[in-house]
C-alpha cells in the first residue's frame, strides 16, 4: 500500500510517497481501507520541525491523525460486523492508503454523509461542538470568530449563527471572509483594530489564531464574557494578562476545551455526523499531492478544510437497465500512462449517448463496471511520462473515452484544451461535444445563407449549431419546447412546436439537422426536396431515407474556434452533484431541454 512520509524536517517537500506492506489487525483492532484523511495546519508544523518537545516526531513517520473509509479486516476480540462498514477513526499515520485503529476509536458514518466530509468533520467537528456548549450562546450573544476562514472557524461561524448569535468573522482574505458569510457571519473584519482594543465588544470570543492577534481578541472581550484561546496558527496561544481577567469578569478556557477522553471524542463525533453540517472543503486531492496540501495551509490562502484522497468517486453500471442500474463507487484514484494526464473533474456533462450505452442501446458487452460520460472540466491532477505543454493545476476541459463522471478521470491531451476565463466549469463541460458535432454537420450539410431547420434547436447541439449558423447569415428555424421560444428568439432562431402539422408550420427550407430522432425524417426530406440536405446525430433510421447518419469525432479544433469566436452561449438546463447521476440520465432521458445537463463533483466546495 501506498504512504506518505515526512523524509525529514523541512519545506512541503519532503512528504514522499513510499510502498509499504499492508498492515495486519492485532487483537483489538481493525484495518480501514482509508478513503480521505484530515489534514491539519499543526501537521504542516510538525513537518516543518515544529513541536518536537511535545510531540516526539522524528523523521521518518506517516502524518495524519483523522481517517474515513471502510473496514477491510478485524482483528481477535473485534465483532466481526464491523468488517465492510462505513466509519471514521483517530489513527497514527492517517496519510495512508490502509490504517490501523482501535476498535474503540471507530465511529460509524452515516451513508447519507460522503467519505469525505466524514474525514473533514472528524476533528474540527468535536471541537466546534465542544467550544459552542461551553459558551452558553443566547440569541443576540455578540461573538467574534477569528481564524473564521479554517474548517473549525466556519463551523463555529455557521453553529454560532444558528444559535441566533450576531457573529463577527475575523478572517485574513476576501474568499475566507465571502464564505463565513454565506454560512452565517453578519458582519466580517480582516483583523481586531487598534481603536477598539479594551472597548469588550463581544459576549464570546472564539480566537483560533492565538498569538498577537489572539491577545488583541482578548481585549475584545466585553467585562463577564467568556474569551476561548485554543488556537495556535500563530505559533502559540493568545498571551494575556490573568489578572487583567479577573479583574473584568472574564471567564478563560484555553486548549483543555477541545481536548477530550477518546468516550468524549467518540460522543461528540457521532453528533458531529448526525448533526447535518457540511463541512467547508477547499481542497481535495489525491494522497501523492499531500505537498499542495500542507503548501495551501502554509499560503493562508486555503478556505475551510484540506483532506486528502486515498479512494476516488466514480459513477459506473454492471448491468444495462434504467438509471437505478447506476452507483457511486469508491474506486481507486487512476495513475496517468505515458502520455495520459489525470484530470481533477469538476464538472461533467450528461449526453444521449450516456443514456443509451447505459440501456444497452450501442450493443457493447459489458466486461466489468462500465463508467459513464465523456465530457468534462476541471484541473491538470498529474502528468504521465511524455506529457509536454500542460501543467499540475491547469484548468482544462475536452472529450474523454468514458468514465467522466467521477472525482478523477484520465484523458488524452490532444483531446483537451486549456479553458478560459469566461467560461465556468459548468459551461465548458457543456461544449465538446455539442461544438464539435454543429462544426461537423454544418460543413456536412453545406450550410450558407438560406434556410436551416433544426430538430431539437434547445438542445446542446442544436443551439450550438444555430449560433453558428446564424453567424454566417442564415435564416434558423427550429423544432422546440414552447417554454423555450422566448429564448430562441432572443437567438434570432425562429422557433417551431413540436407536434402534428409541424412540416406545414415550417414551410420550405434548403437543409435540416435532426438532432431529435423523433420520427422527422421522412418530413424532412419532402421539405428540401434532397435527401442529402438531411443530416441526423440521433435517429438510426437515416438510411431508410437515403438520409446521411454523422457520426461523433475527438478533434477539438472546432470546439476552440467556437470558444474563441465569443459568440455561443450555452445554457445549462440542470446542474447534479455526483450522488444524483441517476437523476441527470432520467431527466437527459425524457428531453425537451433548454441546454445540457450538468454533474458537478463538488456540490459543497466553493469555487
Amino acid at each position: 500500500m501506498k504512504v506518505i512520509e515526512v523524509t525529514r524536517f523541512g519545506g512541503p517537500d519532503v512528504l514522499r510517497a513510499r510502498e509499504v506492506h499492508d498492515p495486519v489487525a492485532r487483537p483489538g483492532q481493525v484495518v480501514v481501507g482509508v478513503a480521505a484523511a484530515d489534514v491539519l495546519s499543526v501537521e504542516a508544523q510538525l513537518r516543518a520541525g515544529w513541536g518536537r518537545e511535545w510531540f516526539g516526531a522524528e523523521p521518518p513517520f506517516v502524518p495524519g491523525t483523522g481517517v474515513a473509509g471502510h473496514v477491510l479486516s478485524v482483528g481477535e476480540g473485534v465483532d466481526p460486523s464491523w468488517r465492510g462498514r462505513r466509519v471514521a477513526a483517530m489513527v497514527g499515520g492517517g496519510y495512508a492508503e490502509q490504517a490501523l485503529a482501535e476498535v474503540e476509536a471507530l465511529v460509524p458514518v452515516p451513508d447519507a454523509l460522503p467519505l469525505r466530509d466524514a474525514a473533514a468533520l472528524l476533528q474540527v467537528g468535536p471541537a466546534a461542538l465542544s467550544l459552542i456548549d461551553a459558551a452558553e450562546l443566547k440569541p443576540g450573544a455578540r461573538v467574534l470568530v477569528t481564524g473564521a476562514g479554517g474548517g473549525l472557524g466556519l463551523m463555529l461561524v455557521e453553529l454560532a449563527a444558528a444559535a441566533g448569535a450576531e457573529v463577527t468573522a475575523m478572517a485574513s482574505s476576501t474568499a475566507k471572509r465571502r464564505r463565513a458569510e454565506l454560512v452565517g457571519a453578519a458582519h466580517t473584519e480582516q483583523a481586531p483594530r487598534t481603536e477598539q482594543a479594551g472597548q469588550g465588544r463581544f459576549d464570546v470570543v472564539f480566537d483560533g489564531v492565538g498569538g498577537e492577534q489572539g491577545a488583541r481578541a482578548f481585549e475584545l472581550t466585553a467585562p463577564g464574557g467568556r474569551f476561548f484561546a485554543y488556537g495556535v496558527m500563530a505559533g502559540g496561544p493568545a498571551s494575556f494578562d490573568a489578572a487583567e481577567a479577573d479583574r473584568r469578569g472574564i471567564t478563560v478556557r484555553g486548549m483543555e476545551q477541545v481536548q477530550f477522553t477518546p468516550e468524549e471524542f467518540t460522543l461528540l463525533a457521532e453528533r458531529t455526523f448526525n448533526a447535518g453540517i457540511t463541512p467547508t472543503i477547499g481542497l481535495a486531492v489525491p494522497l501523492d499531492r499531500a505537498a499542495d496540501a500542507h503548501a495551501a495551509i502554509e499560503g493562508r490562502a486555503l478556505v475551510g478544510k484540506a483532506v486528502l484522497l486515498a479512494t476516488s468517486r466514480a459513477v459506473r453500471y454492471r448491468e444495462y437497465g434504467e438509471a437505478d442500474v447506476l452507483t457511486v463507487d469508491e474506486v481507486t484514484i487512476p495513475a496517468p500512462g505515458p502520455g495520459q494526464v489525470r484530470i481533477a473533474v469538476k464538472a461533467a456533462a450528461v449526453n444521449a449517448l450516456d443514456w443509451k450505452f447505459r440501456k444497452g442501446y450501442m450493443v457493447v458487452p459489458l466486461e466489468g463496471p462500465a463508467g459513464t460520460g465523456i465530457e468534462v472540466s476541471g484541473t491538470i491532477d498529474a502528468l504521465g511520462e511524455d506529457v509536454a505543454g500542460w501543467r499540475v493545476g491547469q484548468p482544462v476541459f475536452g472529450r474523454v473515452p468514458t468514465g467522466g463522471l467521477a472525482d478523477h478521470v484520465l484523458a488524452d491531451p490532444a483531446e483537451l484544451l486549456a479553458k478560459p476565463d469566461h467560461l465556468t466549469y459548468e459551461e465548458a463541460a457543456a461544449l465538446p461535444v455539442a461544438a464539435e458535432t454543429a462544426a461537423r454537420t454544418l460543413a456536412e450539410l453545406g450550410v450558407e445563407p438560406g434556410r436551416l431547420l433544426i430538430h431539437a434547436v434547445a438542445g446542446g447541439v442544436g443551439l450550438v449549431a444555430a449560433q453558428l449558423a446564424r453567424a454566417r447569415g442564415v435564416e434558423v428555424v427550429g423544432t422546440a419546447g414552447e417554454s423555450h421560444h422566448a429564448f430562441l428568439r432572443d437567438l434570432g432562431v425562429t422557433p417551431v412546436t413540436y407536434g402534428e402539422g409541424w412540416a406545414d408550420r415550417v414551410g420550405p427550407v434548403d437543409a435540416v439537422l435532426d438532432a431529435s430522432g423523433r420520427g422527422v425524417l421522412a418530413d424532412s426530406v419532402r421539405l428540401t426536396g434532397d435527401a442529402d440536405k438531411v443530416v441526423t446525430i440521433a435517429d438510426p433510421a437515416a438510411g431508410e431515407f437515403g438520409v446521411r447518419f454523422s457520426t461523433g469525432g475527438t478533434d477539438p479544433a472546432p470546439v476552440r474556434d467556437v470558444v474563441e469566436s465569443g459568440s455561443v452561449r450555452m445554457p445549462i438546463a440542470r446542474v447534479f452533484p455526483l450522488e444524483s447521476a441517476a437523476d441527470a440520465h432520467r431527466l437527459s432521458e425524457e428531453g425537451h431541454l433548454l441546454g445540457k445537463i450538468v454533474v458537478i463533483t463538488e456540490a459543497v466546495v466553493p469555487r
